[in-house]
Order: structure tokens, then C-alpha cells, then sequence
């Protein structure tokens, strides 16, 4: 953004902003910074404040910012000092990318005025909040150490200094900065590189009625962009470690199964014991039998403090102890294994998400603890509206219906609120996916082309997508159980069988859709 466009802008804001109160203050990327103002009358207007050293900017907003869970620390203490002000004046250097924005908060005696300052300087670019009255930094976006001699210094409670004096650019334009006449746009190059100019009259590109109109259009695309990734990137990093987590946990857990396993074994010792007892006698340690199973001999340890019965049933009591013990880690082996799968298909569809609202939908959904994941808000509108936002709806070519969960939710709601008896449920074996339900009623009415593209949506909707020919499970929707505290998604299948599939590419006049 070069210094004339900036100017024009910062005297755009200084139409628009004061006397509106900051009334939040969100920290949507690292170098991003939004402040969303309101009047006593009028609609919200959001800010967007970015100090990143290639796409550094001011101007107003109309995307939908998420706001991050917790507030970095900038962020924070934004919202302790500046959160609240009302906004006195915005205004920009004269000779440099400098924007400063005043504002005012208390009441008479305790009533103070902080300058939050937007330095579009490179890689130095930085957001600082100044005491306006001591000329102190309170807090700054990017803490700059005095490294070497004449470096200028950016740290909390140092005297804020005007950066040093670079070059003047832009003085060509500057009569345009405060000409009315003047029609802001964006144009496209020769080479097919689109910027912001401060006059698009004619036909040179596309027109706004304002400059930070024009910057909100030409930054929303890279902005989007930058905000998906980075909603995605806490997202899965969440979810991966809960799956490391489990990874974890079912190492031990084998671990223990196998060390019952060897005490389960120890039956088959314990009746060859039996057999042999009167071989057998007191201060023994141990004992060759002859083994049935293998048509060899076995060796068997004995406590030599023990009779011959006693050591039997010491064997007999230890492989009891390890069959109990074996189907209870068996258990909780396979309910690690659901959860592990369910976190995968929330981290499948999390990658999967095209926009900024599919992944929020996702992070409402997402298994933030143990207890469960966060409820979801309800939302207004009919009810076929509210389901449609939980699964795709489709037509076999037998004209049967095919319903495809969009996430993880959605593989929930199939689950819970729409698969009967004579159903038939699909997943691809052993990756990541969505679940999908064929409405049969009966399961025998299902003919097998309709399991086929039942199949084929379960290999495209899934990680399989371009794998080739995969297993995918058929179940009968009876089968299906949903354990108690399960993750959304979660199910554990009782008896199912597999056919091999590949992908089928949904024609769109095969989908039906409430939106």
C-alpha cells in the first residue's frame, strides 16, 4: 500500500470514525489486527489493522473475521487499554507510511488518550499503542531490541520515536489524495497483476465508491485465504495431537493385552499339571511334560515352597486372572480404536473445508476435552434447511435416497436422527470419511447398483478419493451402536460386510438439496 493511498484512506477513516467507541478488538492472524467500532446510531464497522511485512493495510472490513478462542498477548492487552475508547481523530504522516489513530477512555479526572500507531515499514512494519500524555510505549505488536548503535528500539515503556526519514514516494500523487474528482478502483496490468490505484476513471479498471472500499475488495481474496489456513492449521494441530494422544494410549494398552495373553496361556500349563501331579513333588522348580499340542515336551517353572496342587492352582488362578483382565483391555482397546477413527474423520473433514464457515462449523463440533464437544447454537429456519446443513442428499439410479454426512456432526445426525432398521450403512474401511446412508427400508430391497453408488459416494466422500479400488463397509443400520460419551461420528459396528469400490463422481442432477 504506498503512501498516497494510505493518506487517501486515513482520510476516508477520519470521516467515518470519529465518535464511534472501539467496542472489540479481535487478533484474527499474527500481524493482523481488527477493531469493531459502533456509534450510538448506525451499522458496526470493522477495522481491519494489519502489520504484515508483504500485505500491510489499513481499512474497513465487511468479511467475517472469526475470533480466536484465546487472545494472543498484544491482542489482550489491546482489549485492557484501548478496548472501550472512543475515537477522537485518524490521521496519516505526511512523509510516511505512518497511520495513528486517537482515542479517548475514562470520565473527567481519570480520563486518558492513547494514539494506536499502524508503521507500514517492511519487514519493521508494527502496531504500537502510545501514552499520549507521557509519550511512552504501553505495548507494541512486534518488540524491536536496540541491537547496534542508532537502531531505533520498539519496546514497552520506552519513549515512542517517529521511525527514521526515508525517501518521500508518492509525490505525484498527492494532489489526487484530497481530489474528490477522483474515482478509486482496482486495474489490471499488462502482465495480469491486479493493484489499487487512487483513479480508475475511464476504462482502466474496476470502480468503488471508496478507497477502503476498493482495499477491502482488492485484500478479501488473500485475506480469506491467509484466515482459512491458519483456522485450519489450530484446527488440525488440535486434533493431531489428540490422535498422538491416543496413538499413545493403545501402545499400552496392547502392551498390557499381550502381557495378559501370556497369563491366559498359562491354562494349557495348568492341565498339564493336572495330568502330571503324580510326577510331581514338593521343592520341584520346575517340571518336563509331554506336550500334546506339539507332540513335544514342555518345560514348566514350579515354586519350590509349593505341592504340586497348590502350584496348579497358582497357574489355573494367574490364567483366570488374565482372561478377565484380557476382555476388559479388549475393550477398551476397541473403544480407543472408535475414537481414533472419529477423531480422524473430524480431521479429515477439517482439511476437507472450503471456507472460513465450514471450518467454524467444524471447530464447534470438534472434541475439545473428554466430555464431549461444544454444543452448537441453534439456528433459525425450517427444519429441512437445518438438516440440509448436516448432509448431502442424493438419488441412486433406482431412484433410492443416499445421505451423505458433510461432517462430523453430520455423520453424528445420520447416526441418530435418520438411519432405521433395513438401512444400510457405508464406510470406507480404514480411512478417514464421511458416513453414508442408503434409505432402503428393507435391506434386501436394495438392489445391488444402488449398494454400488451408495458405495461409490462413501470412496468419494472419503481419503480414498483417487486410490483406486478400496474396501468399504456395508452395515445394516440395526448394527450400528453409538457408545455412551462417543465423539461425534463415533459408532461401533457389530456385523457388517465388505465390497470392493471405487469412486463415483455425484452428477448434479443426481443431488437433491434443501438450500
Amino acid at each position: 500500500m504506498d503512501l498516497a493511498i494510505l493518506q487517501r484512506i486515513a482520510l476516508e477513516l477520519d470521516e467515518l470514525l470519529p465518535g464511534r467507541f472501539v467496542t472489540r478488538i479481535h487478533q484474527p492472524l499474527p500481524r493482523d489486527i481488527v477493531l469493531r467500532t459502533r456509534s450510538r446510531s448506525g451499522p458496526e464497522i470493522k477495522l481491519m489493522i494489519s502489520a504484515d511485512p508483504a500485505l500491510g493495510r489499513i481499512h474497513t472490513t465487511d468479511l467475517k473475521i472469526p475470533n480466536p478462542a484465546s487472545p494472543p498477548r498484544f491482542c489482550a492487552f489491546l482489549r485492557a487499554r484501548f478496548q472501550g475508547s472512543r475515537i477522537l481523530r485518524v490521521w496519516a504522516d505526511p512523509d510516511d507510511r505512518v497511520v495513528h489513530i486517537l482515542g479517548q477512555k475514562g470520565l473527567d479526572s481519570e480520563r486518558s488518550e492513547t494514539e494506536l500507531i499502524l508503521e507500514l515499514l517492511g519487514r519493521d512494519s508494527n502496531i504500537i499503542l502510545v501514552d499520549r500524555r507521557t509519550n511512552k510505549i504501553l505495548e507494541c505488536l512486534h518488540r524491536i531490541p536496540e541491537k547496534e548503535a542508532g537502531l531505533r528500539a520498539v519496546l514497552p515503556a520506552r519513549e515512542y520515536l517517529p521511525p527514521p526519514k526515508r525517501q518521500r514516494s508518492g509525490l505525484l500523487e498527492e494532489t489526487e489524495v484530497r481530489n474528490g474528482d477522483t474515482v478509486p478502483g482496482i486495474i489490471t496490468e499488462p502482465d495480469g497483476k491486479k493493484r489499487l490505484c487512487l483513479n480508475a476513471a475511464g476504462d482502466r479498471g474496476e470502480k468503488f465508491p471508496s478507497m477502503n472500499h476498493a482495499a477491502d475488495a482488492f485484500f478479501t481474496p488473500r485475506l480469506r485465504s491467509a484466515l482459512v489456513e491458519t483456522l485450519r492449521n489450530d484446527l488440525s494441530g488440535k486434533l493431531k495431537s489428540r490422535i498422538r494422544a491416543l496413538d499413545r494410549r493403545i501402545g499400552k494398552i496392547e502392551a498390557d493385552a499381550r502381557r495378559l495373553k501370556e497369563l491366559t496361556n498359562r491354562q494349557v500349563e495348568g492341565e498339564f499339571l493336572k495330568a502330571n501331579l503324580q510326577r510331581i513333588k514338593k521343592g520341584m522348580t520346575s517340571v518336563e511334560v509331554s506336550d500334546w499340542e506339539t507332540g513335544g515336551t514342555r518345560t514348566i517353572a514350579l515354586d519350590p515352597s509349593l505341592s504340586p496342587v497348590a502350584n496348579m492352582k497358582k497357574i489355573f488362578k494367574k490364567a483366570a486372572k488374565g482372561k478377565r483382565g484380557e476382555e476388559k483391555v479388549l475393550e477398551r482397546l476397541q473403544r480407543s480404536f472408535e475414537e481414533k477413527r472419529a477423531l480422524e474423520d473430524c480431521l479429515y473433514f477439517v482439511h476437507e473445508a472450503p471456507d472460513i464457515e465450514s471450518l467454524e462449523a467444524a471447530a464447534l463440533e470438534m472434541p475439545v476435552t473428554k466430555a464431549g464437544p461444544r454444543k452448537e447454537p441453534p439456528r433459525a429456519g425450517t427444519r429441512a434447511k437445518q438438516e440440509s446443513r448436516y448432509f448431502h442428499q442424493y438419488q441412486t439410479p433406482g431412484g433410492r435416497e443416499v445421505l451423505v454426512g458433510r461432517n462430523a456432526h453430520g455423520n453424528d445426525f445420520l447416526v441418530r436422527h435418520k438411519a432405521r432398521k433395513g438401512d444400510l450403512w457405508f464406510h470406507v474401511k480404514d480411512f478417514p470419511g464421511s458416513h453414508v446412508l442408503l434409505r432402503a427400508g428393507t435391506a434386501d430391497l436394495a438392489s445391488s447398483g444402488d449398494r454400488a453408488f451408495a458405495a461409490g459416494l462413501a470412496v468419494y466422500f472419503s481419503k480414498a478419493l483417487g486410490k483406486g479400488r478400496v474396501e468399504v463397509i456395508i452395515a445394516d443400520a440395526a448394527a450400528l451402536e453409538r457408545p455412551k460419551g462417543a465423539l461425534p461420528g463415533q459408532v461401533r459396528v457389530k456385523s457388517f460386510k465388505t465390497i470392493l469400490s471405487d469412486q463415483i463422481i455425484p452428477e448434479p442432477s443426481g443431488l437433491k438439496s434443501h438450500e
